[in-house]
């Protein structure tokens, strides 16, 4: 990658806010924290003059947050819980009665462990993808950057990892952040660097 001026310069490259080209420090401005181009600062001035500024997060409220996991919920247990539920009860008619508990112990195990797996890379490959997942695209959210960019593959995963840990274990704990703090952000938010936004039709 190389500034769109300068092709030489590959170094110290930014981003512009609005068109996402790369660019040298010598041909981006920032405005309010962010960087522009020549092209695109004199629309972003008049935006942030006339108070439609774009390009400034609008947080997704933790309703349409939930609303989304409860989707995403719903689809996995049609999909894979009920297939998963009727599996169990046909293996547990073949299994030798004097080991039945120890079996079904293992294979509850083995489906719940298969189940988390499935659910994290269904989210990683999602999210990495286009930002959201089915559930999410339901109900018009998106997962970005701080800076409203798409996120990269790393972030995907690792929020997927993440939220999968916290919402077997500390689900409670992980989602109250977002219903504090300015920036609505969970752990896996914070730890992934993340933001979850409305996505207007």
């Amino acid at each position: 990658m190389a500034c769109t001026n300068h092709p030489d310069v590959i170094i110290g490259l930014r981003r512009c806010r609005r068109c996402g080209r790369p660019f040298c420090r010598d041909c981006v401005v920032s405005l309010r924290g962010f960087h522009y181009c020549a092209e695109c600062k004199g629309d972003q001035v008049r935006d942030i003059q006339s108070g439609t500024e774009a390009g400034v997060l609008e947080l997704a409220s933790v309703g349409r947050r939930f609303a989304a996991l409860w989707l995403d919920s719903m689809l996995f247990t049609f999909l894979l819980v009920v297939p998963a539920f009727l599996l169990f009860l046909g293996s547990a008619a073949f299994v030798n009665p004097g080991s039945s508990d120890a079996a079904a112990e293992g294979v509850v195990l083995l489906l719940t462990v298969g189940f988390a797996v499935i659910v994290i890379v269904y989210e990683a490959l999602m999210l990495g993808q286009r930002g959201q997942t089915l559930g999410k695209i339901a109900v018009g959210i998106k997962v970005v950057t701080p800076e409203g960019q798409a996120i990269g593959v790393g972030q995907a995963w690792g929020r997927a990892v993440l939220r999968q840990v916290f919402f077997s274990y500390l689900a409670l704990v992980n989602y109250l952040p977002a219903i504090f703090t300015k920036n609505k952000t969970c752990i896996h938010d914070l730890a992934c660097k993340t933001r979850v936004v409305r996505v207007r039709r």
